[in-house]
C-alpha cells in the first residue's frame, strides 16, 4: 500500500502554516498528556459543483466550546475565527476530494513544565487530510462486545470529547482487529451498550431507531442526531433513546454506527451472530442516501447545515 501524499498546508493558532510546521512541543500539557479537545468534521465534494460542502461546523465548534468549558480551557480564538481557520485551511489545500478535517484546542506549558498544574496557555491547530469513505459503509462491519467498559462521566466524561478519552476506544478498537473483528462496540458501567470507537451505536427494532441516551457513557453526537431527524422527517421512522442491553442487539432488525468518519456504517454481525439475514439492512441503506445527499448540500431542506468553501474568495 503506498502512503498517500500529505496535505500542504494547515493552521497553527491564527496562522496559515506550512504542514509540517504544524507542531506544538513534545512537553505541552495537550502533547504530553493528551490534556486537548477536539472536533472531527467532514467536507465533501459537491458533484456537479465546484467547491467543498463542511457539514455541521456550528454544531461542531459549539460542542467544542462545550467541551473547553468543562476543562476551564480559554483559547483566543472566537468561534467565528475558528470557522474561518476551517475556511482557510481547506483553501489553502485547494483539496478536490473528500476531506476530515480536526479542530484541536490544547493546553500548553504548565508552570515548571508540570503537565499536571493549571496553566491558560491554550492554543489551537486545525489539519485537514484527504478521507475516502471507509469500507464499512458499503459491505458492512462485523462487531464484537469489548472486554473493556466504557469510560463514565464520574470518571473521565465522554461528554467532554478530549484526547485523553480515546485510549479507551483506541484498546477496545485493537482488541477488536487483533481477534478477527471490524470494529467492536463497548458496554458501559451498568452492561448496557455504550457506543463504538468514535462512533454512536444504532439499532432498528420494532420500526423505531433505538440509541443509548447521553447518560449511557456515550459522546452526545451529531451524526446521530442528524440521522434521527432525517429518519423522522423523510421515512417517518422515530427515533428513541434508551438504555439497550447486549442481547437486543443479536435479535436487532438492523445495526449500524453513526459518526463523522465512520458516517453511517452498517453493522451485519455481533460476536459472530448474522445481525437480521447478516446483510446491511434496507432502513440503513435508505438512511445512507439520504445522508449523503444531505451532506453534500443536494437536499434542499438541509442546506442550512453545510457551509461551502469555495477554491478562491467568492
Amino acid at each position: 500500500m503506498t502512503t498517500p501524499l500529505p496535505p500542504t498546508h494547515a493552521w497553527l493558532d491564527g496562522e496559515i502554516v506550512a504542514w509540517q510546521d504544524c507542531t506544538v512541543h513534545a512537553r505541552s500539557q495537550g502533547a504530553f498528556w493528551g490534556a486537548n479537545v477536539f472536533e472531527g468534521l467532514r467536507a465533501y465534494r459537491r458533484p456537479g459543483q465546484d467547491g467543498l460542502a463542511v457539514f455541521r461546523v456550528d454544531e461542531h465548534l459549539a460542542r467544542l466550546g462545550r467541551s473547553m468549558k468543562s476543562l476551564h480551557m480559554k483559547v483566543p480564538f472566537t468561534e467565528e475565527q475558528l470557522k474561518q481557520g476551517v475556511v482557510d485551511v481547506l483553501r489553502a489545500n485547494a483539496f478536490d476530494e473528500d476531506v476530515h478535517i480536526c479542530v484541536v484546542s490544547y493546553f500548553n506549558m504548565g508552570p515548571n513544565f508540570d503537565p499536571l498544574s493549571h496553566t491558560d496557555d491554550a492554543g489551537v491547530h486545525i489539519t485537514s487530510t484527504r478521507a475516502p469513505r471507509g469500507r464499512g459503509f458499503e459491505g458492512g462491519l462485523a462487531a464484537t462486545i469489548a472486554s473493556w467498559r466504557r469510560i463514565s462521566d464520574d470518571s473521565m466524561p465522554p461528554r467532554i470529547k478530549a484526547g485523553a478519552n480515546y485510549h479507551n476506544s483506541r484498546l477496545a478498537h485493537h482488541e477488536a482487529i487483533r481477534n478477527g473483528y471490524d470494529t467492536t462496540l463497548l458496554l458501559n458501567q451498568r452492561g448496557s451498550v455504550s457506543e463504538a470507537p468514535g462512533s454512536c451505536v444504532v439499532m432498528l427494532r420494532d420500526g423505531k431507531l433505538i440509541t443509548p441516551p447521553g447518560t449511557s457513557g456515550v459522546l452526545e453526537g451529531i451524526t446521530v442526531a442528524t440521522v434521527g431527524e432525517i429518519a423522522a422527517k423523510e421515512l417517518g421512522i422515530p427515533m428513541e433513546r434508551r438504555e439497550i442491553d447486549r442481547t437486543e442487539l443479536y435479535t436487532a432488525d438492523e445495526v449500524f454506527v453513526a459518526g463523522t468518519l465512520a458516517e453511517l456504517a452498517p453493522v451485519t454481525s455481533v460476536d459472530r451472530i448474522p445481525v437480521g439475514d447478516g446483510a446491511p439492512g434496507v432502513t440503513t441503506r435508505k438512511l445512507q442516501e439520504l445522508y449523503d445527499a444531505v451532506v453534500r448540500g443536494q437536499h434542499p431542506d438541509y442546506s442550512h447545515w453545510t457551509t461551502v468553501v469555495h477554491p478562491t474568495e467568492k
